[in-house]
């Protein structure tokens, strides 16, 4: 058996050999069809395999799992050795994953499903243009300001509002051209995020839980499967604490002797995840009256909003996590609200 490290770019890939008796020889090759199908001649059924996730990794996984034993993808936060390595070269790195490989010790990240895997390019994609339609309307904005018009964030959140923009005449020229053009920016990715958000829904409204987490107040069909999307297999959780940690909401601890102090939230985990369970419980705020928003406002008056919201995200994810997993019904169930969330997922293309 042989222990294998690859140190993967976006043009080639650097692979130390690593064999029992801790010989090792190391070999580049090119980022290409014919430098993978060189590197996959030489390998074996009884080879393991450890790579760094990167961008480019899924394809790289694609390509060489057939031809050999284990594939484990390694954590680049939990496995610090190499970054923080004095001598930080390819063929050191190759190294280090290779003979940790051995000793079994990388903190190895789950491979999701294919259909989980491009949720997930969609997702990363729609928050994209997203952001960038964001600054548009901050563009516009700042073109009001200057001109000393005060408007609210509503005045560019529909195409009607914006219409009556486009008809304002009360600017100068050179602001009247620059919000003209981020009005037609906006409206041209308006369409792009629409046909995101169809092919995201076209996608995800199969996935199992997908019509259980749509009974929880406060999450569209959008942000469910947001959540789904992220959270990935759930059996890879045996514990609420294990997804919690997973999306970097856990609090760091820090012990010695008989003292033990709570920090901030950790964010080693899965930004997305965190992201989309705060945005969730942000939503709520003020929209619901739910058992999960009297946990919030009782933990705003003892810890202020900012802890209140994380602590509030955090028990979203447990009651996600006992619902999934124990596949059992949200017990805050609204009828009526919960009919027309099903509607808009039956009429999902």
């Amino acid at each position: 058996m042989r222990y294998i490290g690859v140190d993967l770019h976006k043009t080639n890939f650097v692979v130390c050999f690593l064999s029992e008796d801790d010989n090792y020889k190391l070999e580049t090759f090119p980022l290409s069809k014919a430098g993978i199908s060189r590197f996959t001649s030489e390998l074996s059924k009884e080879d393991a395999v450890a790579v760094e996730v990167t961008q480019n990794i899924y394809y790289f996984y694609d390509q060489i799992k057939t031809y050999v034993g284990r594939i484990v993808l390694v954590d680049t936060y939990r496995f610090a050795i190499i970054a923080t390595s004095k001598k930080k070269t390819d063929k050191a790195d190759a190294l280090a994953l290779a003979r940790f490989l051995k000793l079994d010790h990388l903190p190895e990240v789950p491979v999701p499903s294919e259909k989980v895997r491009q949720l997930r390019h969609l997702l990363q994609a729609r928050e994209t243009l997203v952001g960038l339609r964001t600054k548009l309307k901050n563009m516009g904005h700042a073109a009001l300001t200057r001109n000393g018009i005060a408007l609210s964030r509503s005045a560019f959140a529909s195409g009607t509002a914006r219409e009556r923009l486009q008809k304002r005449d009360d600017l100068s020229s050179t602001d009247q051209v620059i919000l003209h053009s981020a009005l037609r920016q906006i409206l041209e990715l308006d369409k792009e995020i629409g046909q995101l958000e169809t092919e995201i829904l076209r996608l995800g409204k199969t996935l199992a839980g997908v019509k259980r987490l749509l009974q929880l107040h406060g999450l569209n069909l959008l942000s469910a499967i947001s959540l789904l999307a992220e959270i990935g297999d759930i059996h890879l959780f045996e514990t609420s604490k294990q997804l919690v940690a997973y999306s970097g909401l856990a609090t760091s601890i820090r012990q010695s002797n008989q003292t033990t102090r709570q920090g901030h939230i950790t964010k080693q985990g899965r930004k997305r995840l965190r992201t989309v369970a705060i945005r969730a419980v942000l939503s709520m705020v003020n929209r619901t009256n739910t058992p999960l928003m009297d946990f919030y406002s009782r933990k705003k008056r003892e810890k202020g909003s900012g802890k209140a919201i994380c602590a509030t995200a955090r028990k979203l994810l447990t009651i996600i996590f006992v619902m999934l997993k124990k596949e059992l019904d949200y017990w805050y169930l609204e009828d009526r609200l919960y009919n027309r969330k099903l509607r808009q997922l039956n009429a999902a293309a």
